[in-house]
């Protein structure tokens, strides 16, 4: 993925002063890393939920897509490529969530109209 510095003092500041996990990678947002410890936890849970898990990767997933968006002139073809296909994917996963709540709510309303039909 595409996550080259735009700033060339950081660039400079980084060859004096090289910290030791700059040779790794380049550091990520305090967001990007929230997100991937929230979606870590997620599936750590004895209990897994589905809709929190989802949750979690649309969030991870989107500040990714932002990090490449913000370095996309540095980008090569490939991390396009990877670009549009996280895109679908983050699509997809909203959707499926989209529908896995209407679907809930939905048996939620029956639930009632059956309690209320019970009660008279």
């Amino acid at each position: 993925m595409c996550l080259i510095p735009q700033n060339k003092e950081v660039m400079d500041n980084s060859k004096v002063n090289p910290s030791p996990n700059s040779l790794e990678s380049p550091p990520k947002s305090p967001t990007a890393a929230y997100a991937m410890f929230l979606h870590r936890e997620e599936l750590r849970r004895r209990k897994v939920h589905v809709s929190r898990v989802s949750a979690t990767k649309i969030h991870l997933t989107s500040e990714l897509i932002a990090q490449t968006k913000q370095n996309i002139r540095q980008c090569s073809f490939e991390d396009l490529e990877i670009l549009a296909r996280e895109t679908l994917f983050k699509k997809s996963l909203q959707r499926h969530l989209y529908y896995r709540r209407m679907h809930i709510h939905k048996l939620m309303l029956s639930r009632k109209k059956q309690q209320a039909k019970e009660k008279k």
